[in-house]
């Protein structure tokens, strides 16, 4: 299909995708905050540490301060229904309604305010081809070969885009219905011993290895300006 084509009124319903299609677990709409029972904390901790990694976790948790709790998804069942989704695609059927994950939420209290850091797994409405080239590169930065970073931060963070073809997908899959990931860190607070660059680019990497992508483009340090 052509890009213009494609494209056309494309910011419009991007928009109201954004705000209808953001999950916490697999459906379309806002999903009820989890209780923070000490399993689901601890569960949901240990998703994030693979995530981001114990060290950054531990970091994160001394800038949010007190009354720490964590709260996230299973990763295998994300990474199933994710899967499921890729496969389920082609590009002539694209609604370009995506479901948002939010696989890890780690929150905390400083200063009588709330504090968090989230991070939003999705398939990307936007292609490679429109990120990288064009239009799109009025908001978007190609950060490396296959690697792209809007310039500005939307609802749920800013947003990285990168391939990912996976295995049972239509031809093109990879390029056409890229991976998205984000992260919301803008309350944090605190030393900030770990970047949220740093964060960005644990959550591309280790969703990349979930989700078993073929792409292997390496994950620069520097990513946003």
């Amino acid at each position: 299909m052509p890009v213009i084509r494609r494209w056309a009124g494309r910011s419009a319903v991007a928009l109201a995708v954004a705000l209808s299609a953001t999950a916490c677990g697999g459906g379309g709409g806002d999903a009820p905050e989890p209780k923070g029972t000490d399993a689901v904390s601890a569960a949901a901790l240990k998703t994030c540490q693979e995530l981001f990694g114990e060290n950054a976790v531990a970091a994160v948790k001394a800038d949010l301060g007190g009354e720490f709790r964590a709260f996230g998804l299973a990763l295998p069942d994300m990474k199933s229904r994710m899967l499921a989704e890729a496969q389920a695609w082609t590009a002539a059927k694209d609604d370009l309604r995506r479901v948002t994950y939010r696989p890890c939420e780690l929150e905390g209290k400083a200063d009588g305010s709330a504090r968090r850091v989230s991070a939003a797994v999705s398939w990307s409405m936007y292609d490679i081809a429109y990120v990288s080239a064009g239009q799109g590169r009025l908001r978007w930065r190609t950060v490396a070969d296959g690697v792209y970073v809007a310039s500005r931060p939307d609802i749920v963070g800013t947003p990285l885009v990168m391939p990912c073809t996976v295995a049972g997908t239509a031809a093109g899959q990879g390029e056409e219905l890229p991976l998205q990931v984000s992260v919301l860190d803008k309350d944090r607070g605190g030393d900030r011993a770990v970047s949220t660059e740093q964060l960005l680019k644990s959550l591309a990497e280790s969703t990349r290895e979930l989700l078993g992508c073929e792409e292997k483009t390496a994950v620069p340090d520097d990513l946003l300006q």
